[in-house]
């Protein structure tokens, strides 16, 4: 999903160069909010029309996917507390307005809501990352011929196994029991990398084109994403899993860029026919892969159901499939879950005190 906030103010409630904070919220306050609550339903209504979309920025849309209603949460305390600063204190406007320049004052405002924004959705991704960790942790290790039917939440760690075939990876053409594919759609030809990009399982694909500006003007967004049943292999035997419904976490592994106007190279080409994306789109794209490979080291969480099949259940708060063993899979989530925590907190306090300060509550505030 696209971080976004509501947080344009436009609001008047002059102010003289002595007027006070007050602690009453006034009918001009609730009027501002509604108008949020509006722009607010405008931004969600948008991240459940294209439920595809993504950040842009790989290490997050690797490790952060929030269903609608968690998006919708945070999008929503994140308004209330952009809005909570003005509603306290005063309204950048005439005497009111440090900046001199209600054009600047509005750019603070969107920043700083912008920033709030980002810090609640980090901090929303830090807590589901903190329920798949608490599932894995708390799930049952055993091994592949222990598990039985109806035998609760078993983790279960191996080698992958295809059971009745594999897919076929859209980029590097590698088998495959799933893959994502994702597209970034760029603005300018001259931000393509010259040659295909490549990652390891730890750092993900290299772009090398990524800056701040492109982050801003190009979009990206999730193309394609396939999975079958597959088998994980231990010392003791085999286990059948079902993906369907699992959270599944993957690396970049390829990524192939495509100028605009031209035909994308085989097996990409195959496979975007069968998707919603045009193949010869007018605008370049990277395409990046994702796949978890028969022989990939893995651990699954899940409950065995339907003959010793390890799936989801309604009573299951998660299934997870994660590349990597017991070592690996720990690290990873430790790591995500301090991230998203740090980049949370430095970029809600950042956006809290850009508003408290134009709110006339004083820049020192923090």
């Amino acid at each position: 999903m696209v971080v976004a906030v509501a947080s344009t103010t436009s609001s008047l409630r002059p102010a003289t160069a002595t007027a006070a904070a007050t602690d009453a919220i006034t009918g001009l306050d609730l009027a501002v909010l509604a108008l949020l609550a509006h722009v607010w339903l405008l931004v969600v209504g948008l991240a459940v029309w294209n439920d595809d979309a993504q950040t842009g920025l790989d290490w997050l849309d690797r490790r952060v996917d929030l269903d609608p209603r968690l998006y919708a949460v945070a999008m929503g305390v994140a308004t209330l507390l952009t809005w909570l600063p003005f509603a306290l204190g005063r309204y950048p406007v005439g005497p009111g307005n440090p900046f001199g320049r209600s054009r600047t004052a509005l750019g603070v405002i969107v920043a700083g809501g912008l920033l709030v924004g980002t810090g609640c959705y980090l901090l929303a991704g830090a807590g589901t990352n903190v329920r798949s960790y608490l599932a894995v942790r708390r799930s049952r290790p055993v091994e592949a011929d222990g598990v039985e039917a109806e035998s609760g939440p078993v983790r279960v760690e191996g080698e992958v196994t295809p059971i009745e075939g594999t897919l076929e990876a859209p980029v590097s053409g590698t088998e495959a029991v799933q893959y994502r594919l994702d597209a970034t759609r760029v603005v300018e030809d001259e931000r393509l990398p010259m040659e295909s990009p490549t990652g390891d399982a730890d750092q993900g694909t290299k772009t090398g084109f990524a800056d701040l500006g492109s982050l801003l003007v190009d979009h990206t967004e999730r193309v394609d994403e396939r999975r079958v049943p597959f088998a994980v292999r231990d010392e003791t035997g085999r286990i059948a899993v079902d993906p369907e419904g699992a959270t599944v976490r993957l690396e970049r592994s390829a990524s192939v860029p495509v100028p605009a106007d031209a035909t994308p190279p085989e097996p990409l080409a195959t496979r975007l026919l069968g998707t919603d994306a045009d193949p010869e789109a007018d605008d370049a794209a990277i395409y990046h892969e994702s796949v978890l490979e028969p022989g990939d080291e893995v651990t699954v969480v899940g409950v065995a159901r339907d003959g010793a099949t390890i799936t989801d259940a309604p009573s299951m708060p998660e299934f997870v499939v994660a590349p990597g063993r017991d070592r690996a899979v720990d690290r990873h989530f430790r790591r995500t879950i301090a991230g998203c925590a740090f980049g949370a907190t430095v970029t809600g306090v950042i956006g809290l005190w850009l508003l408290f300060g134009l709110a006339g509550h004083g820049w020192w505030l923090f």
